[in-house]
């Protein structure tokens, strides 16, 4: 009896540590990091089809959600897998040629994620400061004109740099592409000062700058409405009590 109890334990105690090896936590990791690429996934491409589907939703202000939701989806689609399997291996595994494309693709969707902040704020903006001129200022082209010019300067700050080797420090005695792929075929984005400046500015600090002082006016907007509105409904009752003195005489 003592023989099969210990035995049992030694059972236990090798499923436990087999299940804590790092096969194991590889495992887990794994299943973690695919639940937060299905979610991201699932979540923008709801809200996508909710939008086309649903006819009181299909406006220009929902026009630039869209394209948030998109850059957001292309995130969850093509720039989370292989930054899984980096994680999971600890190497770049997948074809050396892509490891370019991958971190052009992630560049690009992460730039266009703040300039469609941007151009909601803006939108936002027009929408609260002037609501009656807001359809014939912001129409349906100018609304893709806009989202179109979201991804022409996410795609230029990301894919012609990358692709040219404009970022890369070591270009004039080294013109090979962005990445650093050493025996253990390493991919990391190695930028030169200046094209970091360059698209930081382009793509975030510019845009951020912008998104604070279109939400500060917004904010002034809606308290000045505000108090016209109050100003207003203090009146009304005024008026009343005038008019029912005056009919009394």
């Amino acid at each position: 009896m003592a023989q099969q109890m210990d035995e049992h334990w030694d059972g236990l105690y090798s499923r436990a540590a087999e299940g804590s090896s790092p096969n194991g936590r590889r495992v887990w990791m794994a299943v973690f990091l695919s639940f937060i690429i299905f979610l991201t996934t699932l979540g923008n491409s709801l809200l996508i089809l909710l939008i086309f589907t649903q006819r009181s939703l299909r406006n220009t202000s929902n026009y630039f959600l869209v394209s948030l939701f998109m850059s957001d989806l292309m995130v969850g689609l093509v720039v989370m897998p292989p930054a899984m399997l980096n994680e999971l291996y600890g190497k770049w595994v997948l074809d050396v040629e892509f490891c370019s494309v991958w971190y052009s693709f992630d560049v690009m969707c992460c730039s266009a994620s703040i300039l469609n902040l941007c151009v909601i704020s803006l939108d936002r903006y027009l929408l609260i400061i002037s609501p009656l001129k807001y359809k014939l200022r912001m129409t349906s082209c100018r609304a893709l004109a806009l989202i179109l010019a979201t991804w022409t300067l996410a795609a230029l700050a990301s894919f012609l740099p990358i692709e040219m080797g404009w970022h890369d420090p070591e270009s004039e005695l080294q013109p090979s592409n962005l990445t650093l792929v050493s025996e253990e075929k390493q991919c990391r984005l190695l930028v030169s000062l200046p094209y970091a400046l360059i698209a930081s500015c382009l793509t975030f600090f510019l845009p951020s700058a912008a998104i604070s002082f279109t939400y500060c006016r917004i904010l002034l907007a809606a308290r000045k409405q505000a108090v016209q509105v109050a100003s207003l409904t203090t009146n009304v009752p005024n008026m009343s009590e005038d008019h029912v003195q005056v009919s009394a005489l």
